[in-house]
């Protein structure tokens, strides 16, 4: 039987090594409530175990042997983030696994783990893209947008480990039926604080639920549900979702139409598309149909149709989900973020072409990148005069804190979610329209 850091190292290995995602890599092993928390807090926390191991070590962590630094990194977050493991055990559980691994290091490791644990650094008193554990071009990013002392915070709640959220499919059942469901099934369930009907449930295995299998709910953060609320779709008209994969918004937009729009998935990637077939049939909605296509260029798979919502939410940085998906923090660069720039445009210039007069346009992304939000509309505006902004206050969710900030940008069909403040995924929704003639 392998042991629960073995299996953690080998899951490591995978994300650091292999470039492997984090929530695809977590399914493909059997893992308990350990095995899950080390994994995910060595990803979330590398960046700052990376720069206390290199100054224990004096060298450049990044530049070691994988298989040592894998393990170093595993021992370093159990001795400065773990209550769950005494310190020295954290050192001779890394030192076996090295020397069944990679016996060469042994003693390496266990010297510098040892030498770590005497030093017992403080990461509070280090500097704050440290502290928070992001690069600090990304650091810089969210400084330059929010500033400094905003930016911390931002990053200390990018930090925790985030709630599953779920929204129970109304053509099915409602809030109160499914929790009760859930709670049958032994799930411990509750409402969400943000989003009325959505609900918060814990870490359970959800595809073995038969409420699951039964299409009662997806999981779906509440940051990405109000973008279908703000995007306000009405029965009896023609949507279009660029970029559509895995279909959250697409299916929640045939919800909240009771079935009855006529709504196209796009998404550039056939096997994708799949995913969106998967879930509106799992759900049992007949108002999605699929096509792939690529969102840079829609005049060859779209013709002259035309839509009175077009919705795009872009391929983008992904910075407001690295509470989730904490494997951004490896792969995400300032040059990244500057190639997808011109993509994303491009993405919403093609879109609005296909909005008729009168029509909606609903730009979206998951990051906290001005760049990427406030200023690609702003530059989407100045050139296309045909497009207003709708001021979407009456949309927002009651709950929602308000302050004068954020009721000037809903009065320009702009929000903004924050991990901070509201306790969700980071997100951008902008809701424009196109004039009638």
């Amino acid at each position: 039987m392998i042991s629960e850091r073995r299996t953690v190292y080998e899951m490591l290995y995978d994300v650091f090594e292999k470039e492997g995602f984090s929530n695809l890599v977590l399914k493909e092993h059997e893992s308990t409530g350990f095995v899950s928390a080390m994994f995910y807090g060595t990803i979330q926390r590398s960046v700052t175990i990376d720069f206390i191991l290199g100054n224990v070590c004096k060298a450049d962590v990044t530049k070691m042997d994988p298989v040592t630094r894998t393990i170093m990194r595993m021992g370093a977050w159990q001795i400065l983030f773990s209550d769950k493991v005494p310190p020295f055990a954290s050192v001779s559980t890394s030192v076996d696994l090295c020397k069944e691994l990679r016996p060469q290091s042994a003693s390496f490791v266990n010297a510098i783990l040892r030498k770590l644990i005497r030093e017992n650094p403080s990461v509070d008193t280090f500097r704050p893209d440290i502290r928070v554990s992001l690069k600090s071009e990304i650091f810089g990013i969210l400084k330059k947008s929010y500033g400094r002392e905003r930016a911390v915070t931002i990053g200390e709640a990018l930090l925790k480990r985030p709630e599953i959220c779920i929204r129970p499919n109304t053509l099915k059942t409602d809030s109160e039926s499914l929790k009760n469901i859930l709670i049958g099934e032994g799930v411990k369930v509750k409402d969400s604080d943000l989003v009325q009907g959505a609900l918060k449930i814990d870490g359970t295995d959800i595809s073995s639920l038969q409420s699951f299998r039964d299409g009662l709910f997806f999981v779906q953060n509440e940051a990405a549900q109000i973008a279908s609320i703000i995007a306000d779709p009405q029965e009896g008209t023609d949507i279009l979702d660029c970029c559509a994969a895995p279909g959250g918004k697409s299916t929640h937009m045939a919800e909240l139409t009771d079935d009855k729009a006529r709504i196209l998935s796009l998404d550039i990637n056939e096997s994708r598309l799949d995913l969106i077939k998967d879930n509106y049939r799992r759900l049992g909605i007949s108002s999605v149909d699929t096509m792939c296509a690529d969102s840079t260029d829609l005049r060859s798979a779209l013709g002259q149709r035309s839509f009175d919502l077009v919705l795009c939410d872009v391929p983008c940085s992904g910075l407001g989900l690295m509470a989730r998906k904490p494997d951004i923090r490896l792969t995400i660069s300032y040059d990244r973020i500057s190639e997808l720039l011109p993509r994303q445009r491009l993405i919403l210039e093609n879109a609005s072409a296909y909005v008729r007069p009168g029509g909606v346009l609903c730009y979206c992304t998951c990051t906290l990148n001005r760049a990427e939000n406030e200023e690609t509309i702003q530059e989407f505006l100045k050139d296309h005069a045909d497009f207003v902004a709708s001021d979407i206050t009456c949309t927002l969710p009651s709950t929602l804190i308000m302050d004068e900030n954020r009721e000037k940008d809903a009065h320009n069909g702009m929000l903004t979610l924050y991990p901070d403040i509201d306790g969700c995924d980071g997100f951008f929704i902008c809701r424009l329209e196109r004039r009638a003639i």
